[in-house]
């Protein structure tokens, strides 16, 4: 028997696929008929995948079995990173004077660094290791998907309307016209039946009114009760990730139905939106049960709770500026804020409130705080007596890589110039925020795991963190030790239901060594997709294979997030995980092709084989990246990858 598959990513809410020329009884998919019109083929570890306008060219030299050339030879970048790592210089940042925005000249702590010890040399892992799709373009991406929601919705709206009620849901249910990479239609009633789910045909005539959100929330009422009201963007949390729908309200014969299509975007923005309108809606949930507000606001200020995600964490205010809820101090709640002003003197919960008080819609302020740019999110909410609060969210847009870096390099060259104790006060000191950058902060530890200093939570100076885990039962300082004595880089982390991406180098001061390091949360397709993969190896690595297997591919397990997940053949191509679809599971695929023939296994096997690295192809008429690494273990050869539509 000949089998044509492709491989895809999860599907927003669905099950990862493999599109199959197989008898209809071994796989449903097939009834849409899906063509991917190329493969793209793969690029190695240190080559850059091309541009769209490039990919069309590309897949026709594949074809003809020509030699691809990719742009750009990360290799020679990492041996010019190692060489020379100033020449990575730091994009000025914006500052404010009297109102107007001004160009700040910063200076790399790096260059520094080499100026008092020209041996100093960071890892070229710190430039590259951790970046897996070059030219990502977030917000480019994340347009792309609402206009495409949008527009799928319309055409099912209006493909409802025109057609009988049995013709439009089985389109929507198993015609591929109404997929569109990994956005899908769905339809509820006013009853919340789900009538229709593109992919997903097992939900029809299930009553979902009380299907809950990840925040306890009413997905299919919230839902509803914006058909109703108009249409428009509905932001709730599901598998493991912001997920935002539009939906619209249709009516015909009758019959009222709300049809919707959404996307997960995986990005800090949207995430810091999710956050607060899940918040939003727990209040006016428990205000509606006749519950008094403040258990509303005790789970809001949890600390080890749903609500704090990562550096993301929820705060709220009375409009009298007393603070009920603080996700990331909780001892301020009851304290008075209205007064309080950024580095500029801009009294921020004065103009929260403001703009809160002229509109209905949710508002964005932007502000400065510990050295960096802030933006945050505020929606307004009212209780039973008629009482104003707002729900805020907020995150730094510019604290990224670089400045993980970068405060470690300014650690290293303060110990050196200072000694351990001196850097170690300036570490833990908030007065001057000399090692901090919005949320991000340094930490110390001897080589024994002993806490030294720590920016972000001063209650774990003078412990020893050497048993520390993470939630994935990870030891933390343990990781990091070892990373910064192999040469230092990166390592990963799972911490306050987020990835924690933590850069870490060794810093010699006479006999003694010491561990300076520092972490970010990031909130992007390419990381989040990158950190899964490495999460999953590491859980290969240190658990039996079948547990770990079990493990990734757990049904909305900790290896989802939205529309990603996690893939893992062996070199012989035999499927061992597949998402959370165990369709696939111990079948052998060395040999499967796509429809123009492709061996697209054998193409992630060939390339996990050479290092890290990508596999571009093209399904229902969309790119689609796939990110593969390799792992060996007991003897074996594994690759462990994702993927995602670009």
């Amino acid at each position: 028997m000949k089998y044509m598959i492709v491989i895809s990513a999860l599907l927003c809410g669905g099950y990862p696929f493999l599109y199959a020329k197989l008898p209809k009884e071994m796989t449903r998919n097939t009834r849409y008929n899906m063509q991917v019109e190329s493969t793209v083929g793969t690029a190695d570890n240190g080559n850059i995948i091309p541009q769209k306008d490039e990919l069309e060219a590309v897949v026709e030299r594949q074809r003809q079995g020509q030699e691809v050339k990719f742009i750009g030879d990360r290799s020679a970048q990492q041996s010019q990173a190692s060489a020379t790592p100033s020449a990575k210089t730091k994009k000025p940042s914006p500052t404010r004077q009297n109102g107007k925005s001004s160009q700040a000249k910063t200076v790399r702590a790096s260059d520094v660094a080499r100026q008092k010890d020209p041996n100093y040399n960071a890892p070229a892992a710190a430039y590259t290791e951790s970046t897996v799709i070059p030219g990502f373009n977030e917000k480019e991406f994340t347009e792309q998907r609402r206009k495409a929601s949008v527009a799928l919705v319309a055409n099912g709206a209006e493909y409802l309307k025109t057609h009988p009620e049995n013709e439009a849901m089985s389109a929507f249910t198993f015609n591929k016209d109404f997929i569109d990479g990994e956005i899908y239609l769905f339809v509820y009633n006013l009853d919340g039946v789900c009538l229709a789910q593109g992919l997903q045909e097992y939900y029809i005539w299930d009553n979902q009114w009380d299907l809950k959100d990840d925040f306890g929330n009413y997905i299919v009422r919230i839902i509803i009760e914006s058909g109703k009201s108009g249409g428009g963007w509905v932001t709730y949390q599901w598998r493991n990730s912001t997920k935002i729908t539009y939906v619209q309200q249709v009516v015909k014969d009758g019959n009222v139905y709300v049809i919707g299509a959404g996307y997960y975007p995986h990005s800090k923005r949207d995430s810091t939106v999710g956050l607060v309108r899940s918040a939003v809606e727990l209040f006016r949930e428990t205000s509606r049960a006749g519950k008094d507000v403040q258990e509303a606001f005790g789970k809001i200020s949890y600390p080890l709770g749903k609500f704090v995600y990562g550096d993301l964490y929820l705060f709220a205010l009375d409009f009298e500026g007393n603070i009920v809820a603080q996700g990331d101090r909780p001892g301020l709640i009851g304290q008075n804020s209205i007064d309080y002003r950024d580095a500029e003197g801009r009294y921020v919960n004065r103009e929260i409130i403001e703009k809160l008080q002229k509109t209905t819609e949710g508002v964005w302020v932007e502000y400065e705080s510990k050295r960096a740019h802030k933006i945050t999110y505020a929606e307004k909410v009212t209780d039973e007596k008629g009482k104003n609060y707002f729900i805020a969210c907020g995150y730094y847009p510019d604290a990224g890589r670089d400045e993980v870096v970068d405060l470690v390099r300014q650690g290293y060259v303060y110990m050196q110039g200072h000694g351990k104790s001196q850097a170690a006060e300036e570490i833990n000191s908030k007065v001057s925020n000399a090692f901090r950058y919005g949320d991000l902060y340094v930490m110390l530890y001897d080589t024994k795991g002993n806490c030294i200093a720590h920016g972000g939570n001063p209650d774990l100076i003078g412990s020893n963190q050497w048993d520390v885990q993470d939630e994935y039962g990870k030891y933390m300082v343990r990781e990091m030790i070892a990373k910064a004595k192999d040469g230092g880089g990166w390592v990963d982390f799972m911490l306050k239901n987020a990835f924690w991406f933590v850069y870490a180098e060794l810093v010699t001061l006479g006999q003694d060594e010491y561990v300076i390091a520092s972490g970010l949360y990031p909130i992007s397709k390419p990381e989040t997709m990158q950190l899964l993969i490495k999460s999953a190896i590491s859980t290969i690595e240190s658990n039996p294979r079948y547990m770990a297997f079990g493990q990734i591919s757990e049904r909305n397990g900790r290896f989802v997030r939205g529309d990603l997940d996690v893939f893992v053949f062996d070199d012989k191509g035999i499927c061992y995980v597949w998402g959370e679809d165990h369709n696939y599971i111990w079948r052998q695929m060395f040999n499967a092709k796509d429809e123009d023939g492709r061996e697209y296994v054998k193409l992630f096997i060939n390339t996990a084989k050479k290092g890290p690295g990508r596999v571009v192809f093209k399904e229902r008429g969309k790119q689609k990246i796939a990110y593969v690494e390799p792992l060996e273990k007991d003897g074996v050869f594994y690759v462990v990858g994702s993927s995602f539509f670009q």
